[in-house]
């Protein structure tokens, strides 16, 4: 829709900035409030319901701008990320309560690597069924898009929203009929924004006396803050270092969410082999060591060491991934993402584990508003060594180091060690 991807770049940093700024105020009251009053079902359910016509409005963001206009598309776009944190924190603080804390490190990663191989159904659709089609020649793969559908009109991608709004349907539906959720405490909804008000700022006070606690958070922000701007850079790293673009850049991040999900399951094991605070520093070092070989390939170039003339004769006639370096790129970014998501899962249970179970909330919160407070801060360093070496790679490098500071501010922390059966 803007047509400039550096404008875009900026004007979506603009407004993500907005939106985090009002999730960084208001996450911890709501995590501190929900606590008070029990159940997290009702306020989950709300958010996905005030997220569907946001959802559904994005069929009208057309690239011709002669739907809705570019910031229109914006401001609902961050409101959505905005709902998602929400409802993000309600979900966690029911993670508890719904498989108990003996299997709370299994489960974090089960979860989300059932969330992962969901999203990996509805790419391949969508592959499949909109962006394959005319595109690709093989046997069960419609000659042109479904429901006669336009690529030129990018009504694939337009889809995207209201086929989301529909499943999110569905989730609520399972999520308000099976889970389980923390039992009502009687308290009103006012006098549990008040209560939970003054329990944010007590929690605030309070953590100089909770030294082991302000480790994690200082080494949380960390790792959080480079996974966090890895996610935002690394598309645009591939699109540009690897020149991929439209369907290759697709397939790429149709792989990645395949990888995805065997980092929620790779977490499950770990945290229940070697505990969730160990599990985290081997995750965070596996992804950082991995980022370096990321960093090293390129098209001419496989872990700065392997040379590869671009030239050379494809290893197959597929419409992606046919060079070695294409190959070495994807499976080492794969495996990066595996690992990045790993560490989210074992963070999740870890926090669950080392904190007050009855004030898992307003924790949670806590750490929402550390992470927005200061998630300004790799973006910066990045932009920074980007204009001053003129290199991408050197510009990724602060993700490295963020992670590696992270990785070794998770040593000094004591708990999120029990193991599983």
């Amino acid at each position: 829709m803007i047509g400039d991807p550096v404008l875009g770049q900026t004007l979506f940093a603009r407004y993500g900035f907005a939106a985090g700024l009002v999730g960084a105020v208001t996450v911890p009251f709501l995590g501190a409030s929900l606590d008070r009053m029990g159940p997290r079902k009702p306020w989950i359910a709300a958010c996905i319901l005030i997220s569907l016509p946001l959802l559904v409005s994005l069929w009208w963001a057309k690239p011709d701008r002669s739907g809705l206009s570019v910031h229109t598309v914006l401001v609902i776009v961050m409101a959505l990320n905005l709902l998602f944190v929400y409802s993000e924190i309600l979900h966690n603080a029911m993670l508890g309560p719904a498989v108990a804390m003996s299997r709370v490190g299994r489960y974090s990663g089960v979860s989300l690597g059932v969330a992962n191989l969901v999203s990996v159904a509805i790419m391949t659709f969508l592959l499949w069924g909109f962006a394959l089609p005319g595109q690709l020649h093989w046997f069960g793969i419609p000659d042109q898009p479904l429901f006669g559908f336009s690529q030129a009109s990018h009504e694939m991608e337009r889809l995207i929203g209201p086929l989301i709004a529909a499943l999110a349907c569905a989730g609520v539906f399972m999520l308000l009929r099976f889970t389980i959720d923390a039992p009502a405490s009687g308290e009103t909804f006012a006098r549990a924004v008040r209560l939970g008000s003054r329990d944010v700022f007590a929690l605030i006070a309070g953590l100089r006396k909770q030294p082991n606690l302000l480790k994690f958070l200082i080494a949380r922000t960390f790792y959080a803050d480079g996974f966090h701007t890895l996610i935002i850079f690394e598309g645009i790293y591939a699109s540009v270092v690897m020149g991929w673009h439209g369907f290759k850049l697709l397939s790429f991040a149709l792989i990645k969410i395949a990888f995805a999900a065997l980092g929620g399951l790779l977490a499950a094991g770990l945290n229940a082999r070697l505990g969730t605070r160990r599990a985290i520093i081997v995750q965070i070092s596996m992804t950082v060591v991995l980022l370096v070989m990321v960093l090293g390939t390129t098209p001419d170039r496989m872990i700065f060491f392997w040379p590869h003339d671009p030239a050379a004769q494809p290893l197959w006639s597929g419409p992606v991934f046919r060079t070695l370096p294409e190959i070495a790129f994807m499976l080492l970014s794969g495996s990066m993402t595996a690992f990045a998501v790993a560490s989210i899962a074992s963070g999740r249970a870890t926090i669950i584990q080392i904190v007050p179970p009855m004030r898992v909330g307003s924790y949670f919160g806590l750490f929402g508003l550390t992470a927005s407070t200061t998630v300004w801060i790799a973006p910066m360093l990045v932009g920074t060594l980007t204009a001053r070496f003129q290199s991408q790679a050197v510009g990724l490098v602060p993700i490295a180091l963020l992670l590696t500071l992270g990785a070794i501010g998770m040593t000094f922390v004591k708990g999120g060690d029990r193991l599983e059966e």
